[in-house]
């Protein structure tokens, strides 16, 4: 797992640092926190060809 965020654009995350920055920060109440997460999760579903949420 990661403390800290990639120092990079969501978009230029590994896919091994979308899982962690998605396992790492998903539970975190802070309203910014989870907009990124929400970013992560896009990315992943987009690498995939799966549908945007």
């Amino acid at each position: 797992m990661i403390s800290n965020w990639p120092d990079k654009p969501v978009p230029e995350f590994t896919d091994a640092e979308l899982c962690a920055a998605i396992e790492h920060h998903q539970d975190d109440p802070d309203s910014v926190t989870q907009e990124i997460v929400r970013s992560c999760w896009r990315e992943w579903e987009k690498r995939r060809g799966l549908p945007q949420t």
